[in-house]
């Protein structure tokens, strides 16, 4: 086990602030610079200057008032559906019926807005296209629209090419002249920003005044913005924490959409307790089952219900489909596990490529049995199992075609590997994109041994060692005096934590009780020199390493829980590693020192 503590070296001089130390010095690691930017006002929110809006804006808002036909078109993953529904609650909102929207399928349409969309749009008789966190590469697409004599609005987040699609507008924070600082921010936050200047060209057209509409308030529609932002994995800067805890307040006030109530309520987690967590490990995996093995229509029609009767039928069949999500998530792990032992020599075979037996060169399978829509699940898994980089292959839409889901571990660049890849192999690598951790691909499927041989090469070069152990991120060992509800419950509900801003980890020395495997977990208890013990459960624990019941004292690398946002909650450990120890010296004064400098005083916490 490999952990590297995060240090405050060449942070300069230890802030003053009026906080506990230990929140002080968590603050401080994750570049936070005063307090200021832990406060989470609605007014602190970045002004709306993206380049483009402006025109989008006006747009949008000269489409509604003459009554013209809008097709806003989204993606199938979280991030698009709430973009999407965002916009179709604005437009319920103000009372527009001339609004619809389209949601790719991954089987049959892949990524984004097509040809074929734009022509159904002009056949639909739509006058404008609003794209939702996809567009800005869809330059056949939109010159297709346009030829067709429809506007087409882009609203995006990702990386556009060299050339921007000839669209009337394009409200993207990565291109290059735009001046919005917060490059991070999610396809559902823009359209949200996109929104809030529609409604104020609408106002300054005394537009809601002439129907006798009431404004729509836009921090009504933060709770799908917490949603996207936070399931779409985007860096939580300042500007995406205002929104997210926003948010994230809305669904503990009972204050959010029908839908995502019922959702919580299928989740099992009292409203009251809702953290940003909950959205990656229970709304998200609901909500993605729908587009990852059907169609994400029936994630937009939850998430816009308009009662809880609808609400509660959407969340219901969203809930079925992850039950079958989970159903084929088991039979393709099994298969894959079979891929990793097949001898080389197949076109699905396993890992066993250039270098037999080799596992720590990287996995790649395929398999024409794979669902495309899991595959991102089962690459997630088998990196977590095996600790290297993972690539799953499924068949593609076009014939001889495969399409991969593509994750890696910390220190080898997945889309730096692709990217060698495409220039060695430019016939057998058609596309590929995503970012170092993350990315996806499509090829052709009589390469896949070559390929096979050559992205093992690359591991190789790259992860020197012969191993792709990951590292493991901590925040330092906490002293004992910090083990009670009261910093435990600040720690967990007062801040949204997530990528770019991580939920504090730390790692330390434990007596280790007998354990028990669970649903496919690992559930002990851990215990402190005072003899205070804590439920712990070990999610991706190896299996080829534990249960040991011959252990008794083992450093763990953990997060906490608590049962509930209170000072009497129950403390609970989330265990992310964990390794026996022999040495009995060990347990004498190291946990208690303070890995993060702070002696052995019980300080309580304030602020």
């Amino acid at each position: 086990m490999k952990i590297h503590r995060r240090t405050t070296e060449n942070l300069g001089p230890r802030p003053k602030w009026q906080l506990d130390p230990v929140l002080t010095e968590l603050f401080w690691k994750r570049g936070i610079k005063s307090t200021g930017e832990l406060s989470y006002s609605l007014r602190n929110l970045l002004r709306p200057d993206f380049k483009d809006i402006e025109r989008a804006s006006e747009i949008i808002g000269r489409a509604v008032m003459t009554g013209e036909k809008i097709r806003v078109i989204g993606d199938y993953d979280v991030d698009g559906a709430s973009a999407t529904a965002l916009a179709m609650r604005f437009f319920q909102d103000i009372r527009f019926e001339k609004a619809d929207f389209y949601i790719p399928k991954r089987q049959d349409d892949g990524y984004g807005f097509n040809t074929a969309m734009a022509d159904k749009a002009a056949e639909d008789g739509v006058s404008l296209i609003i794209t939702v966190d996809n567009g800005v590469s869809a330059h056949e697409a939109v010159s297709r629209a346009r030829d067709l004599g429809l506007l087409v609005v882009i609203t995006d987040h990702h990386i556009p090419g060299e050339k921007l699609p000839e669209a009337e507008a394009v409200v993207d924070p990565k291109r290059p002249d735009c001046p919005f600082r917060s490059k991070n921010i999610a396809g559902v936050g823009v359209i949200f920003y996109v929104l809030s200047k529609t409604r104020s060209f609408l106002r300054e057209q005394g537009w809601f005044q002439k129907k006798g509409i009431p404004e729509p308030r836009m921090q009504d529609y933060l709770d799908l913005v917490a949603l996207g932002t936070v399931a779409d994995v985007v860096p939580l800067d300042y500007n995406n924490r205002i929104m997210v805890q926003y948010g994230i307040g809305l669904i503990r006030k009972h204050s959010a959409a029908c839908g995502i109530e019922e959702l919580v309520r299928l989740s099992g987690v009292p409203a009251v307790n809702f953290t940003s967590s909950d959205i990656s490990f229970s709304l998200s995996p609901k909500l993605n089952a729908a587009g990852r093995i059907d169609d994400m229509t029936y994630g937009v029609d939850c998430l816009t219900a308009r009662d809880p009767f609808t609400a509660k039928r959407d969340a219901s069949i969203l809930y079925n489909f992850n039950i079958r999500r989970r159903e084929i998530e088991n039979e393709m792990m099994l298969t894959a596990e079979q891929l990793i032992q097949t001898p080389p020599g197949s076109i699905v075979a396993g890992t066993r490529g250039s270098v037999p037996g080799r596992i720590s060169d990287g996995i790649v399978i395929f398999s024409p049995d794979f669902h495309a829509g899991i595959s991102g699940i089962i690459a997630a898994k088998l990196k977590d199992r095996y600790r290297v980089p993972v690539i799953v292959l499924a068949a593609g839409i076009e014939e001889h075609t495969a399409v991969g889901s593509c994750r890696s571990v910390e220190g080898f660049s997945m889309h730096a590997a692709l990217e060698c890849l495409h220039g060695l192999l430019p016939e057998v690598v058609l596309k590929y994109g995503g970012h170092a951790r993350a990315a996806g691909l499509t090829l052709r499927q009589e390469g896949i041994p070559v390929f096979r041989e050559k992205f093992q090469e690359i591991v190789r070069a790259h992860l020197k060692t012969g191993s792709a152990e990951e590292t493991i991120e901590s925040d330092g060992e906490l002293p004992g005096s910090y083990f009670i509800p009261s910093f435990v419950r600040t720690l967990v509900y007062d801040q949204p934590w997530g990528e770019g801003f991580p939920n504090p980890v730390f790692d330390g020395v434990f007596y280790m009780s007998p354990q028990t495997v669970f649903k496919k977990h690992l559930r002990f208890r851990l215990s402190l020199m005072d003899g205070r013990s804590f439920p712990a459960v070990y999610f991706y624990y190896d299996e080829r390493l534990w249960p040991n019941q011959s252990v008794s004292k083992v450093r763990a690398v953990y997060c906490f829980q608590i049962s509930s946002n209170s000072d009497t909650g129950k403390i609970s450990l989330i265990v992310r590693a964990l390794e026996p120890l022999y040495d009995q010296s060990r347990m004498e004064g190291i946990l208690w020192n303070g890995g993060l400098g702070i002696p052995y005083v019980d300080f309580g916490v304030r602020g």
